[in-house]
């Protein structure tokens, strides 16, 4: 029975990413084989590395393990790249800047959907941003991160976002694009600096409260259930022009969940694989992940037998 497997929110880097303790590894890479026989492809849905508040060369360390066992699998890896690792695409962004610039192309270019293949610590991957959407099982799969669904969350862009709205401005998906650039590679720069790292966590906590004012929700974006997310999950896929989706995967809020409404797309958070929220508490539901065959899916937490959530296709 051929499966496929969705890891978000690894965090590597963070002494929260559960991934960072190789027994950790060792036992999700059990269960892949347990529960997830004949594996043909795993997900890695977004902020594998946390390239915000840890410097890229601990973060990648902190991986190295659990990059060894994927290798190990031989299976398909893609990935769909993050808020918090959204330097791996800006970095794709600039190398393909370089090569126009070379050929003496120097006429501004947005590509909405980036794909391309990279070898990160010696694991070739299929790499995804913002979006991968594939076909399995008869279905069709929309796998992307989830930050999109907050919108900016920045104060900085939030400022911007609202002049462009009184003058009658819409931010079209190329804008918003540019403001997250724009906010999280100077969150990316700040993380070499320990004391920038600490200011910009309380700037982030400050902007997520003055949002959640703005929109009458007390309960910031990663306390959302997924149900609570459906109108903005129809919104992103109408944006995104991604036609029929039977199913949208996301990450993200590290709240594991399933929701379906009549006549929708089924929705799945995928969770998480830490054990702390950024506060310091710990996650209501840490170390989830997804298995996906063709009699369903379920959100499984890492050393449960039951899975905490299923969904048959039927």
């Amino acid at each position: 029975m051929a499966s496929v497997m969705v890891i978000s929110d690894t965090h590597f880097g963070l002494s929260s990413s559960t991934l960072a303790d190789q027994r950790k590894v060792d036992a999700l890479i059990w269960e892949i084989w347990k529960y997830g026989k004949g594996c043909e492809e795993i997900i890695l849905l977004g902020d594998v590395f946390d390239l915000w508040r840890a410097r890229p060369e601990r973060a990648i360390r902190d991986a190295r393990y659990f990059f060894e066992k994927l290798s190990d699998i031989d299976v398909k890896i893609s990935y769909v790249v993050g808020n918090h690792d959204h330097h791996l695409a800006v970095m794709r962004q600039e190398n393909d800047f370089l090569g126009r610039v070379a050929r003496g192309d120097i006429y501004s270019v947005y590509i909405p959907n980036l794909n391309w293949n990279q070898t990160l610590d010696g694991l070739n991957m299929d790499m995804y941003y913002p979006i991968y959407k594939t076909s399995c099982f008869n279905m069709n799969f929309l796998f992307t991160h989830g930050h999109h669904l907050n919108g900016v969350q920045a104060f900085s862009m939030q400022v911007v976002e609202q002049l462009r709205k009184l003058s009658g401005e819409e931010i079209s998906p190329a804008d918003l694009e540019m403001m997250m650039a724009y906010a999280y590679e100077g969150i990316y720069r700040s993380s070499y600096i320990g004391e920038l790292v600490e200011f910009e966590e309380k700037l982030w906590k400050a902007s997520s409260i003055i949002s959640g004012m703005k929109t009458g929700i007390l309960k910031t974006f990663r306390h959302m259930p997924v149900e609570r997310h459906y109108q903005e999950i129809l919104d992103f896929i109408r944006a995104q022009m991604a036609g029929r989706i039977d199913c949208f995967v996301y990450g993200d809020t590290h709240k594991a969940g399933i929701c379906i409404k009549d006549g929708g797309p089924l929705a799945v958070n995928a969770g998480s694989l830490t054990h702390e929220k950024r506060n310091g508490n710990l996650e209501e539901v840490p170390d989830t992940y997804m298995v996906i065959d063709d009699a369903g899916l379920a959100i499984r937490q890492l050393g449960r037998l039951e899975p905490l959530f299923m969904h048959d296709y039927n």
